[in-house]
């Protein structure tokens, strides 16, 4: 007799309470109905679990438009965006349309970093990949930083939109997640990769220049055939710009083509983060448009 003894659960009992608790009642009858119901261990794993084949999901989206960029996928980039019509996405169309005839094939070894923002909706990607030239038998390390958002209906899209009114909320987040220790870690390798091959290839330094110089004349070239006018005047605008001791970032704008375009040296634009770093922020991969640079030292 065993009357006095506890009887213990075997382990794979034991465990199986861990996940579930069972409710059970006696019905009429005599009849016993019991539920299962999860624990809130089990339904923060499958919380988890969502979030991150969600998260895979738009890796996949990022890395899907960052193959696009090449001669043969170039005219599928506007099923990525969320207005295809935007006048900085066609103008970088024609960039990258410039940089094909010139030699560039394409990306490789892409990388995507993908953090969710608080509103489940929208994503900060940090992008990186190797620029495929036929000038050179190796690739060019770059960074971007893109928004991913969910449209209405469930489909990821890249916003492009330079007209959309962002919250201030929002974009204190977006650079709070920019500015994580995962993210800048990123931003930071590649900028050491970048900076190390400028110094194994000098030549690197020529070519970048020459190229930037033959994209934006080219550039200038199709929007002048496009609407003379419109081209004129933004030529005076720049113009007059460029006279000042700031410059306003604009979209698609980086500390590289700033310099180029303001100081006359894309080489200076480490000297232009230092001078602008209290409000550039740390990482200097990362602009935002709409605030002020100062070009010159006071």
């Amino acid at each position: 007799m065993a009357h006095g003894r506890k009887r213990r659960l075997p382990a794979a009992a034991a465990l199986v309470l861990v996940v579930a608790l069972t409710v059970c009642g006696m019905l009429s009858g005599g009849r016993i109905v019991c539920e299962a119901k999860e624990t809130g261990t089990a339904v923060t794993a499958q919380k988890k679990s969502a979030a991150a084949a969600e998260e895979q999901e738009v890796i996949e989206f990022v890395t899907a438009y960052r193959e696009a960029f090449s001669p043969e996928g170039i005219d599928t980039l506007a099923d990525y965006v969320d207005d295809p019509e935007d006048s900085d996405f066609q103008r970088d169309l024609l960039r990258n349309q410039a940089m094909f005839k010139l030699g560039v094939t394409g990306w490789e070894n892409i990388k995507v970093i993908a953090k969710p923002m608080s509103d489940g909706k929208h994503w900060v990607a940090s992008v990186s990949s190797d620029l495929l030239t036929d000038n050179f038998d190796f690739g060019i390390p770059g960074l971007i930083v893109l928004l991913v958002e969910k449209d209405e209906k469930g489909d990821f899209k890249i916003m492009s939109g330079n007209g959309t009114e962002l919250s201030d909320a929002f974009l204190k987040e977006v650079r709070e997640i920019s500015l994580s220790d995962e993210i800048t870690d990123h931003s930071n390798e590649i900028a050491v990769a970048y900076n190390a091959l400028l110094v194994e290839h000098p030549e690197l330094v020529e070519w970048l220049e020459s190229t930037q110089m033959a994209v934006d004349e080219e550039v200038w070239k199709t929007l002048q055939e496009q609407s003379p006018m419109e081209t004129k005047a933004d030529s005076t605008e720049e113009k007059s710009e460029s006279k000042k001791d700031t410059y306003t970032v604009k979209k698609g704008d980086c500390l590289w083509t700033i310099a180029e375009e303001q100081l006359g040296d894309g080489m200076r634009w480490s000297g232009l983060y230092e001078h602008n770093k209290d409000v550039v922020g740390e990482n200097p991969d990362l602009l935002y448009v709409g605030i002020t640079l100062q070009l010159k030292s006071e």
